[in-house]
């Protein structure tokens, strides 16, 4: 899989940008802090995913001054050459997808057509730290992989909402009649179910990897595990679904009294350890970076298990804080994993161009 050309009107810091790329290489971005490098990199993940990899509203990434944005490209792929256009309509609120030119009935149905992986070092703290931020993460991956799991996550983000909205207009009149509650709850814990085994079986398949990587970018001899946390996670899909319906239950009368759901997916812990330690809580700076590197790497390699295709690498600024042999490594490996496009400052001391990598200049 590979990205040949990209056009951006009022994306973020581009009034208009158009840029090509050579399917048969790198490509490095390269600029002073400003000139829109990391921008670059979040509008090309857009077409993976229909939004942006920070985790910012579409308003606000339409450039200052303007009422929409559009990011178009072509992508060839194993046996296919497709046309993406992404469009958004700051009035009117509405953001469409395009493929070869034809409009999608819904955003989500964009997904797939592209794979991408995204590393920021602006988000170790963010995604690290926040246990939403690793949910989402995880939910990133397994959706680019498998169209059923994605649907999974929209059904049941649309009954956690209508959940919440019966139990903060219906209160503790529930706790008299709880009819009006338990076919939401039989939903959510049969589609909640799904995910969490979902989450988990991703989890299990990039352990491996995940652990060898670390050990090949970190100075720090330690292991590196992900471990999933959920309170209902059962040996199958009809078990863990019997003990969300039954944790409900007995949360009942706490969730109409604050008025939302204290159980499911939506609550799970995923943790990265080092040596059992949760490094959100104990890891340095370089320690998370070098867990989030890997976990990226592996994400690319998990994709490409999934897919049979290698997606694009988006690396943004991965030279900082390491030193020239470790960058090095970091470089031969993301060799083997297809198209890579990197963003870094103009003083990086790596001769990028010897190993091949075409150069844009901001």
């Amino acid at each position: 899989m590979r990205l040949t050309k990209l056009q951006l009107t009022n994306f973020r810091s581009f009034e208009r940008a158009e840029h090509e790329f050579d399917p048969s290489s790198g490509t490095v971005i390269r600029g002073d802090n400003g000139r829109g490098k990391s921008n670059l990199l979040e509008s090309i993940f857009f077409l993976a995913v229909a939004k942006s990899g920070r985790g910012s509203r579409d308003g606000d990434v339409v450039r200052w001054g303007s009422d929409h944005y559009t990011i178009a490209a072509e992508i060839d792929r194993e046996d296919d050459h497709l046309k993406i256009r992404i469009a958004y309509d700051q009035r009117s609120k509405k953001k469409k997808a395009f493929l070869n030119g034809s409009p999608l009935e819904r955003l989500s149905e964009l997904i797939g057509h592209f794979n991408a992986v995204l590393f920021s070092p602006e988000d170790v703290d963010l995604v690290l730290r926040d246990p939403s931020e690793r949910r989402r993460l995880l939910d990133i991956l397994v959706s680019q992989s498998s169209t059923t799991y994605l649907s999974d996550l929209e059904q049941y983000r649309r009954i956690l909402s209508q959940r919440n909205h019966l139990l903060r207009s219906q209160g503790h009149r529930l706790l008299q009649n709880a009819s009006a509650l338990l076919p939401w709850d039989r939903q959510l814990s049969e589609i909640g179910a799904r995910i969490v085994h979902a989450r988990v079986a991703a989890l299990n398949r990039i352990h491996g990897p995940l652990e060898e990587l670390y050990h090949s970018i970190s100075p720090w001899d330690e292991c590196l595990t992900a471990v999933y946390r959920s309170p209902c996670l059962r040996d199958t899909v009809e078990e863990t679904t019997q003990a969300l319906v039954a944790v409900m239950e007995t949360k009942r009368n706490e969730e109409t009294g604050i008025g939302h759901t204290l159980v499911g997916p939506h609550r799970d812990q995923v943790v990265f350890n080092l040596d059992d330690r949760p490094a959100h809580k104990f890891g340095s700076k370089g320690q998370m970076k070098s867990v989030l590197l890997a976990w990226k790497l592996s994400e690319a390699k998990f994709l490409n298990e999934r897919t049979g295709s290698k997606p694009v690498l988006l690396m943004d600024d991965i030279f900082s804080e390491l030193d020239s042999k470790r960058a090095n490594a970091v470089l031969n490996m993301i060799g083997e994993y297809g198209q890579n496009i990197l963003a870094t400052a103009r003083d990086t001391d790596l001769d990028l161009t010897e190993r091949g990598y075409e150069i844009i200049d901001l």
